[in-house]
């Protein structure tokens, strides 16, 4: 049994636990720690409980089982009220315990503050439109024919958007450098693929040439001896190349595609492209509502709250590179980050998370909005174990709560 007292951010748990409780919650403590237990004349995990007290002492459970009625009693106090969720570890403060009369003790733990929402009902919100328009069918053809372009050697010189076969030798104070080589690389003339004006310095050459090509490496190239340093490539051109797209017609449509027509190709074309913009309309609105949430709602979340969730996540990234042998620190490097940078970012990004969480808490329970039987039947077909089960009602309830709020509010679209 236990009472909650609660005092602006702090909660206090009184907890009393009887005998026969006490006991129950021995021997539930008992079944799941006994395979841990060596007793000479058993098998390891059958020794009965009394000889294991017997052999430990009587209190060996003691610890173990004040544990387990902290935890579900604090599971039983955040199911029934979700709002007093603590922020950060409680802290317990013994009180009594005797066999005879059970135990006494509280729980003590901060929460988020009580905040109120903002005016979240007859706004406007202003997004894109997500219809398909002629340049989304055009734009995804002019890739298809992208994709299949052939190159054909030209007798000119290179003009943007050509292939230049190309033999080349990097110099850096005038000795060669590792990885600064290549024979009979194809590149693409405005393809951005290598540093700073590198493809820009061989237009109006033509095949033959020997270009002289200087570049400066960026400060945040990714191999420290080369960031910032200037160097020299002695190019060679073995070969102009100029793309040919090929034509869009029935024949080509057939050809590189499962369908035999340019009618039924760009017919399919909408609907995926449409399925897609359907998606990307619905995040942008949810993107939108939730940006106005963020932005007008006042919520305190508690320092430790955020640095607690923030370390978690570099222990887990931590742990996930050990077993590549890299370092935080060398992965951040790499990545053309550091840890301060990192932590800052983290820091953010954890914040802007617990905030929404609540905001959105707040939001369902103000109106009400739960799943139905039905929606709860229909997650658990869906769910293949316990975790996804969770995930596909925390979705259902999300879907709700945004349905909620467009019927609540006035999706605008820009015009452009």
């Amino acid at each position: 049994m236990f009472k909650i007292k609660k005092e602006n951010t702090k909660v206090e748990v009184e907890l009393e636990v009887d005998a026969k409780e006490w006991e129950d919650g021995v021997q539930k403590t008992y079944e799941t720690s006994k395979a841990k237990f060596n007793v000479e004349g058993f098998r390891k995990g059958h020794a009965p409980r009394k000889v294991i007290e017997k052999t430990y002492g009587d209190s060996i459970f003691f610890e173990d089982t004040i544990e387990y009625f902290v935890n579900k009693t604090l599971n039983d106090v955040v199911n029934q009220n979700p709002e007093l969720e603590p922020v950060a570890m409680p802290t317990t403060k013994f009180e009594s315990f005797t066999v005879e009369n059970g135990l006494k003790m509280k729980i003590l733990f901060e929460i988020v503050p009580d905040f109120k929402l903002c005016e979240y009902k007859g706004q406007t919100f202003k997004v894109h439109d997500g219809k398909v328009n002629e340049h989304d069918i055009e734009h995804a053809i002019a890739h298809l024919l992208e994709d299949n372009a052939k190159y054909e050697s030209v007798d000119r010189a290179v003009k943007v958007g050509d292939s230049a076969l190309i033999d080349f030798t990097g110099y850096i104070n005038n000795k060669a450098f590792d990885g600064g080589a290549g024979q009979d690389y194809p590149l693409e003339i405005g393809s951005h693929t290598f540093n700073d004006t590198f493809e820009d310095q061989l237009v109006g050459h033509k095949k033959g040439d020997v270009v002289d090509v200087n570049v400066t490496f960026p400060e945040n190239y990714q191999a420290e001896e080369f960031k910032g340093k200037k160097a020299l490539f002695k190019v060679v051109i073995k070969d102009v190349r100029e793309k040919a797209l090929p034509e869009l017609n029935d024949k080509f449509i057939a050809d590189t595609t499962e369908f035999e027509t340019v009618e039924e190709y760009k017919k399919d074309l909408s609907a995926h492209i449409q399925d897609m913009k359907d998606k990307q309309h619905e995040n942008e609105i949810q993107f939108v509502i939730r940006d106005y949430l963020l932005k007008n709602t006042k919520v305190e979340i508690p320092e430790a709250m955020v640095e607690n969730a923030v370390n978690e996540e570099l222990e887990r990234l931590t742990n996930a590179l050990k077993m590549y042998n890299v370092s935080v620190e060398d992965y951040l490097l790499q990545t053309g980050s550091n840890m301060e940078a990192y932590l800052k970012n983290s820091r953010e990004r954890t914040f802007e998370m617990i905030k929404t969480r609540y905001i959105y808490r707040k939001l369902l329970e103000e109106n009400k909005i739960d799943l139905t039987a039905k929606d709860i039947k229909e997650a658990q077909k869906l769910a293949k174990d316990e975790n996804e089960l969770v995930r596909k009602e925390n979705e259902m309830l999300l879907d709700k709560l945004f349905a909620f709020l467009k019927e609540n509010n006035k999706i605008e679209i820009i015009k452009e």
